[in-house]
């Protein structure tokens, strides 16, 4: 952590300026600390890192309009909300998949069921084919295949904090379109 108040103040003055050494620096500094408190609230890696990932490309990001007095605590207190986010948007998917198998038990239509299934598969498919090639390949070895990080990096010859970086950046962009795809569902459902 930055010890100097003066150096901290220097740094982030650098940062809003986009000094990438500054934001390296910063980076460096806190990269570890940052992920340890997602890790701790969430006991999984993979998620503490990406979100770690994601905390850290808002920074850069949105390095102009930030005025933290501290970037420690600003890090902290951003990473906690971060890390709640998450799992608030877990309950959420878990009560859709609730919802969903009340629905499906409730169904006397198997084909009804396929022809949902196909569409939310389709659209999954539409979805990916919107992303880079390189961050499609990632997200189906992990999501699809359950490959983890590590096996991924190894496989296709890529540092895990890249593959970190393809899996927060489609599964945000996939979080967005399947999200606008679930609401039409659902609407089309309940009219």
């Amino acid at each position: 952590m930055f010890v100097n108040t003066t150096n901290e103040e220097e740094i982030l003055k650098a940062l809003r300026n986009g000094d990438e050494e500054a934001f390296l620096k910063i980076y460096e500094t806190y990269w570890y600390h940052v992920f340890m408190i997602a890790y701790k609230r969430l006991g999984k890696k993979e998620i503490a890192q990406e979100l770690t990932q994601d905390l850290f490309l808002k920074l850069w990001e949105k390095r102009e309009a930030l005025r933290p007095q501290k970037i420690g605590n600003y890090l902290s207190v951003s990473i906690k909300n971060s890390v709640i986010d998450h799992i608030n948007a877990g309950l959420v998917a878990n009560k859709y998949v609730d919802f969903y198998k009340s629905y499906a038990e409730q169904s006397s239509s198997a084909t009804q069921q396929v022809v949902e299934f196909d569409d939310l598969t389709e659209a999954i498919e539409k979805g990916l084919l919107k992303l880079p090639v390189k961050t499609q390949e990632v997200f189906k070895l992990s999501r699809l295949d359950r490959w983890s990080s590590e096996k991924i990096a190894r496989h296709l010859n890529l540092s895990e904090k890249t593959v970190g970086y393809h899996l927060t950046k489609s599964l945000k962009f996939m979080r967005t379109y399947l999200r606008e795809y679930l609401l039409m569902f659902l609407a089309a459902f309940f009219l």
